[in-house]
């Protein structure tokens, strides 16, 4: 869901390529093991704050749209 949310907000390749490698490169542990991540950003990367929020933009959209669909909701930013 978050690379289809990456791809509506840029159709460059290499921003799309960097955060999709980002998203699948593994963490290393203390004691020098790599350890693959199947979902989420790394703790502390400094691309996570970026990603979360894009991804909570769509997230708390539907969320609003499912569990309050006779409130509107407009975002101020």
């Amino acid at each position: 869901m978050l690379m289809r949310a990456v791809r509506k907000h840029t159709d460059c390749k290499w921003i799309r390529l960097y955060i999709e490698r980002w998203l699948k490169a593994p963490v290393l542990l203390d004691d020098g093991t790599l350890v693959d991540r199947a979902k989420g950003t790394p703790q502390g990367g400094v691309i996570s704050p970026l990603l979360a929020n894009l991804f909570m933009h769509y997230a708390f959209d539907t969320w609003m749209q499912r569990n309050y669909p006779r409130i509107p909701f407009d975002r101020y930013v």
